[in-house]
């Protein structure tokens, strides 16, 4: 290898170390903010609407509704932060996918990752969507939160990065669309799931 090819390999393993940083840092920031504080808030939203039919019910993420500890919030705010930064790291693998007109590029991956944590995050026979109403309510906030981590991951990390080049562009064009498609097929699965366990709760 000559030292030419050395230094652009370096450079490269520079680079590709930078992104994984930047995406985990704005996951992790992203995962705080959305998860962390913002679902805090969701969580005292309805357990006041709900207060005091619900208060002291453990709900299905292991909170007691309507008590707000200092032990509980931190922990909250670390899972947040633990998950966004992983979530950071998938939107790496996959932002370059994006393709077609600003404005899908921009909606198409919270879109899909909305509806894809949303149908896990949504259950239709568990205490938060069966016992706290309104439960179109708690299913809006729930959904929010994946939306809103979704949006301030991608806003973060592009700008950031900087640059859309991506693995996927040094691909055939034959995978890209092999991927894009797939992910298709997962995100209409969970709307598919997702609409179903609505229908259920309502």
């Amino acid at each position: 290898m000559t030292p030419q090819q050395q230094s652009s390999t370096l450079a490269t393993g520079v680079e590709w170390a930078r992104r994984l940083g930047v995406a985990a840092l704005a996951g992790g920031i992203t995962g705080l903010v959305a998860g962390g504080i913002v679902g805090r808030l969701f969580m005292l939203v309805l357990a006041r609407l709900n207060h005091p039919r619900a208060t002291g019910v453990l709900s299905d993420d292991g909170f007691v509704i309507g008590q707000f500890t200092l032990a509980g919030t931190l922990n909250l705010l670390l899972v947040g932060t633990v998950l966004g930064a992983i979530g950071g790291l998938v939107w790496l693998a996959i932002r370059g996918l994006r393709f077609g007109l600003l404005w899908w590029r921009r909606v198409s991956l919270p879109l899909g990752a909305t509806l894809v944590i949303g149908a896990m995050m949504v259950h239709s026979d568990g205490v938060d969507f069966t016992l706290l109403d309104p439960p179109l309510v708690a299913v809006a906030l729930t959904l929010s939160v994946p939306l809103l981590a979704s949006v301030l991951v991608t806003w973060l990390g592009d700008r950031w990065i900087g640059s859309d080049r991506t693995v996927w562009q040094q691909l055939p064009a034959v995978v890209a669309w092999t991927a894009r498609a797939a992910l298709t097929l997962v995100a209409g699965g969970a709307l598919v799931d997702l609409a179903t366990k609505i229908s259920r709760i309502l």
